[in-house]
């Protein structure tokens, strides 16, 4: 996969002669972080290969983010650009991406309470089955598990690009840049296999031009949930084509429900501390932009 950095306006003759050397270098060492990041992830990847939008490996890419946020804020202290000396511009940019990621993760927060439900729902017509004197009847309650569109009108600002930016200011504005592109494909990527509104996936992956628009387009002409969640209505569409199900395959599904289950709480917590890391780092360059004024 090739991380399209030239397209986000990355190439090494742009503006660099506003900035410092040792400005540049870091610069230079936080985009190297990004792509060592996202190559470690995509490398374990092969399209159409077991592990392609599993709950492990959107986790994998899941965990990408709060490690760049730090790498971002160690950035800024090491060009020694504090949030006390931000341009107007630059908290404009910060303010626009930190909302609209807090909006995206709210998605992924209501398509996963949608997917449990419906795990929950699952095991207790597995329960019923199991214990009915007719299982026959109970296979009735079996439902697939299906999705929601939790994604609604996602927009994106991409800074005023007219802007003359120099030294610090633009240092921060091409960081930033790849720090949004990072956060929106990664949660574009969470979205696509927990969520089936394919336009609003599409437009947040577009957004985050990180990889080659082909590995973009086979993910969203994939448009289906998660492997460990396909495998179990798999199983559900047996179960009630065959109108019953021996203890074999009920233990399978019993099996591959507490899989799901366990995915899904993995990514719940992930997502609430990333939730809780953007919100209280936003919340704190609020209040010292407060006190400033």
């Amino acid at each position: 996969m090739i991380l399209q950095l030239i397209r986000l306006g990355f190439s090494h003759h742009n503006h660099n002669h506003h900035m410092s050397e040792a400005s540049l270098a870091s610069l230079q060492a936080f985009r190297s972080q990004v792509t060592d990041k996202l190559h470690k992830v995509l490398e374990r990847l092969k399209l159409g290969s077991d592990g392609f939008l599993s709950l492990k490996w959107i986790h994998n890419c899941f965990q990408m983010l709060p490690i760049l946020n730090n790498e971002f804020a160690k950035l800024m202290a090491e060009i020694d650009y504090p949030v006390i000396s931000w341009e107007a511009g630059s908290v404009d940019e910060y303010l626009d991406y930190t909302i609209n990621l807090l909006e995206l993760l709210n998605s992924i927060s209501s398509s996963l309470s949608h997917l449990n439900q419906a795990r929950v729902s699952l095991s207790h017509a597995l329960s019923h089955m199991e214990s009915s004197r007719s299982p026959a009847m109970a296979v009735q309650r079996f439902r697939e598990i299906t999705v929601n569109d939790s994604v609604k009108g996602f927009k994106a600002s991409g800074g005023d690009e007219g802007r003359n930016r120099k030294g610090k200011e633009r240092i921060f504005h091409e960081a930033l840049i790849l720090l949004q592109s990072t956060g929106f494909w990664v949660c574009g990527v969470v979205l696509s296999g927990l969520n089936s509104d394919a336009m609003q996936i599409g437009k947040i992956m577009r957004n985050g031009t990180m990889v080659d628009s082909i590995f973009n387009k086979n993910i969203n002409e994939e448009r289906r949930l998660v492997k460990e969640v396909e495998e179990v209505n798999a199983i559900v569409r047996m179960i009630v084509s065959n109108g019953i199900a021996d203890s074999d395959v009920a233990m399978d599904l019993k099996r591959r429900l507490e899989v799901v289950g366990n995915g899904l709480n993995g990514l719940k917590v992930e997502e609430e501390c990333l939730f809780a890391e953007v919100m209280a780092a936003r919340n704190e360059v609020i209040e010292t932009l407060r006190r400033k004024s």
